[in-house]
C-alpha cells in the first residue's frame, strides 16, 4: 500500500479471515486504523495484491485541503431545514410576506416583498448537488453525512464507508449482526474536528428525536441510522474524542432512547449525561430557566406514551419527535391533516427558542468561547412526506425564525466572527400551484370525505379525500391524481392556477406566525400545494450563507463540498473575501431586492 509512493504497508494489519460480500468464499481484510495525511494536495493511494493467481492493483485518488486555524477562532452555524427545497423557501416566503405589513396592507403587492424571510436576507446564494455514494436521491442520514463529513456514503449510514460485511445486515439490522454495521471505517466530522483540534464547544438542536439522522450524523458512526441506543452511546463517549462527550448542548425530542426501561443495555443514559455535568430540561419552562452558566444542557422535550423496545433490540418501537410548530402555536390542523399527540409533554419550545438558548450557553457568560452548532428544522420533511401542508410550512416559518436568531447574535459581535450556513439536505417532491379561496368550514372539516379508490397495473390503493382537497392536492401512486378539477368534495371546483390576487394571511395576535384562519373578512385566500410521490426527489437544493467567508458558497457544488468550505473559512484568512462582499452588498448602485 503506497500514498504518493510512500509505503504504508507496515500500518496495516496482518490478514484476517473474513466472509466478505456473504458469497460464502474465503476472504481477507487488511486494515489501518486512524490514518490521516498530513499534507494538503492530491494523495494517490495504490493496493497491490500478489496471489497464486498473480497481482492486482487498485488505486484512488484522495484531495487534502489545508487547515491552519487563523489568529481568532470562529463561530459557525449550519441551519439544515430538512427536505427544504426552494419551493419550501417560496412557501414560507410567501406565507410571511403576505401577512398585513401595517393594518390593512398586505406585505405582498404587485408582486413585490415588503418583508422577506430572514435567510432571504443573508447576502450569499449557492446550490447544492446531492446525491449519495450508492443512489441518486438520498435520505436524510447520508445526506447529512456528506454535510458534516465532507464525504459520500450509502444510503442509511453517516459517519463510515461500506465495507465487505454490509451485507450481513443490510436485510435487517438487529443487536445479533450489530458487530456488522458498527464495524464501518469511520471518518471524522467537523463537530468532532474542531472540537479535537481547536476546543471548540458543540451544539446539535433539532425538532426530530435527537437520535434521528441529521442530528445523529454530527457525532456518530454507523451504517444503520436506525441503530438509535448506539447513537446516544456515541455521543456520551465518543471514538473521536477518546471517549468524551461529543456536545455540550443537545436538544430535542426521543427521550425513550436514553430511558433504562426502553434500551436493551438498561442504561439510564439521562443519568449518564446528568453525571457529565448536563442540565436536563423537558419543557419550555425549564428550558427558560438555562443561562450562560450553565456549561452542558440536554433538553428531550417529547415523548409518547406506549413506547418500547423494538423487536431488533438496537432502537425504540417508535422515536417520538417533536409537535410541529403549527401545533405549538395551538392552530387547529386543516380538516386532512391529523390532530396532534402530546403525551405528558405539551409545553415544547418553539426551534428559535432552543435555539437563542443553545447560543448563549455554547458561548459562555463572557461570551468568547467559540462553538459549532447545528440546527435543524426537522419535519419541514416529516410532514411533506404524508403531504401536510400547513404541519411543514409552519416549519419553514419557525425554522426561518431560528435563522433570525443567529443573524441577530451575529450582527451583535464587536467583530465579524459568526459564520452562517443555512441549505437542506434532500428535496422533497411539493409544488405551489397557485390560489384557493375556501371557507374556514370546509378547510377545517374532518367529516365530510368521499372515498376514491384506485386501481392500476401495481395494485389498487384507496384514500379518503377531504374538503381542503383543493388546497392540498395529493397525487395518488400508481398513475392518478385527485384533487382541482378531479372532483374534491367541495361544493365549486377551483382551477387553483387561474386564481387571481395573492393569499392574506392574517396573523391576529402579532406572534409573527398566521394563524390560517379568516379573521374580519381576511384570510380565506390560501396557497395550494400539489404533493407528487411521498418520497425524497434530487432536487439540487439552496444554501444562504452569512458571516466570513460566506462569499466560498456562492456557484453550484457538490454537498460535500459544503464542509470542506467551512473548513476553509475557519482555516484560512478571509478579510479580503469578507471586504469584496460587504462592497457588494452595501453598494447602492446595485439593485437590491424589495427587503433586504
Amino acid at each position: 500500500m503506497t500514498a504518493n509512493g510512500v509505503d504504508l504497508t507496515r500500518s496495516f494489519s496482518a490478514a484476517k479471515a473474513a466472509n466478505l460480500d456473504c458469497d460464502g468464499t474465503p476472504d481477507a481484510v487488511f486494515r489501518a486504523d486512524m490514518v490521516s495525511f498530513a499534507g494538503a494536495g492530491n494523495v494517490r493511494l495504490e493496493a497491490t495484491l500478489t496471489t497464486a493467481q498473480g497481482s492486482f492493483l487498485a488505486a484512488k485518488d484522495i484531495g487534502v485541503y489545508p487547515f491552519q486555524a487563523s489568529g481568532k477562532k470562529k463561530n459557525v452555524i449550519v441551519f439544515v431545514g430538512d427536505g427544504m427545497t426552494e419551493e419550501w423557501r417560496s412557501a414560507g416566503r410567501i406565507i410571511r410576506g403576505s401577512m398585513e405589513s401595517v393594518p390593512g396592507v398586505s406585505g405582498l403587492r404587485e408582486g413585490f416583498y415588503d418583508r422577506v424571510l430572514e435567510m432571504d436576507r443573508m447576502p450569499v446564494m449557492g446550490m447544492v448537488v446531492n446525491h449519495g455514494a450508492d443512489k441518486v436521491i438520498p435520505d436524510s442520514a447520508n445526506s447529512a453525512s456528506a454535510l458534516t463529513t465532507g464525504n459520500k456514503t450509502f444510503d442509511g449510514a453517516f459517519g463510515v464507508f461500506a465495507d465487505g460485511t454490509d451485507c450481513m445486515w443490510l436485510s435487517g439490522a438487529n443487536a445479533a449482526n450489530r458487530e456488522y454495521y458498527l464495524d464501518n471505517p469511520r471518518v471524522e466530522t467537523i463537530a468532532e474536528y474542531l472540537r479535537r483540534k481547536l476546543g471548540y464547544r458543540i451544539g446539535v438542536v433539532t425538532t426530530a428525536g435527537v437520535n434521528d439522522a441529521t442530528s445523529a450524523a454530527q457525532a456518530s458512526h454507523m451504517g444503520e441510522r436506525d441503530a438509535a441506543f448506539d447513537v446516544i452511546s456515541q455521543f456520551h463517549s465518543n471514538p473521536f474524542l477518546e471517549g468524551d462527550v461529543a456536545v455540550d448542548v443537545w436538544m430535542g425530542g426521543g427521550r425513550e432512547s436514553f430511558d433504562p426501561d426502553v434500551r436493551s443495555d438498561g442504561r439510564n443514559m439521562v443519568a449518564e449525561f446528568a453525571k457529565l455535568g448536563f442540565k436536563v430540561v423537558t419543557d419550555k419552562a425549564e428550558l427558560d430557566s438555562v443561562n450562560s452558566s450553565d456549561t452542558r444542557v440536554l433538553g428531550l422535550f417529547k415523548r409518547n406514551d406506549g413506547i418500547s423496545t423494538h423487536s431488533s433490540k438496537i432502537r425504540p418501537s417508535a422515536v417520538s419527535h417533536m409537535n410541529v410548530a403549527y401545533d405549538k402555536l395551538g392552530l387547529t390542523r386543516p380538516g386532512s391533516e391529523p390532530l396532534p399527540s402530546w403525551g405528558a409533554y405539551k409545553n415544547q419550545p418553539m426551534l428559535e427558542v432552543m435555539t437563542k438558548k443553545a447560543i448563549e450557553v455554547l458561548g459562555g457568560p463572557n461570551g468568547d468561547q467559540p462553538f459549532y452548532l447545528m440546527v435543524e428544522g426537522a419535519s419541514i420533511d416529516k410532514q411533506s412526506h404524508s403531504g401536510h401542508f400547513a404541519g411543514a410550512a409552519w416549519d419553514v416559518l419557525e425554522f426561518d425564525k431560528a435563522v433570525g436568531v443567529g443573524r441577530v447574535f451575529a450582527a451583535s459581535r464587536k467583530q465579524d466572527d459568526t459564520l452562517m450556513i443555512v441549505t437542506a439536505d434532500h428535496g422533497q417532491p411539493m409544488q405551489l400551484i397557485g390560489l384557493v379561496q375556501l371557507s374556514d368550514a370546509d378547510y377545517y372539516d374532518r367529516k365530510a370525505t368521499n372515498t376514491i379508490t384506485l386501481a392500476g397495473p401495481t395494485g389498487t390503493v384507496t384514500q379518503n379525500v377531504f374538503k381542503d382537497a383543493t388546497a392540498n392536492i395529493r397525487m395518488q401512486l400508481p398513475y392518478a391524481s385527485f384533487g382541482g378539477k378531479n372532483g374534491p368534495p367541495a361544493e365549486t371546483v377551483v382551477d387553483a392556477y387561474s386564481v387571481m390576487g395573492f393569499p392574506d394571511y392574517i396573523d391576529a395576535d402579532g406572534d409573527g406566525y398566521p394563524e390560517n384562519r379568516e379573521v374580519d373578512g381576511k384570510g380565506r385566500i390560501r396557497l395550494a400545494a400539489g404533493f407528487r410521490t411521498g418520497s425524497h426527489t434530487a432536487a439540487t437544493l439552496p444554501l444562504s450563507a452569512e458571516g466570513p467567508g460566506a462569499l466560498l458558497f456562492t456557484g453550484v457544488m457538490d454537498q460535500t463540498e459544503v464542509m470542506l468550505k467551512i473548513g476553509a473559512a475557519i482555516g484560512s484568512e478571509t478579510a479580503e473575501l469578507d471586504a469584496a462582499m460587504r462592497k457588494m452588498v452595501n453598494n447602492p448602485a446595485y439593485p437590491k431586492m424589495i427587503g433586504k
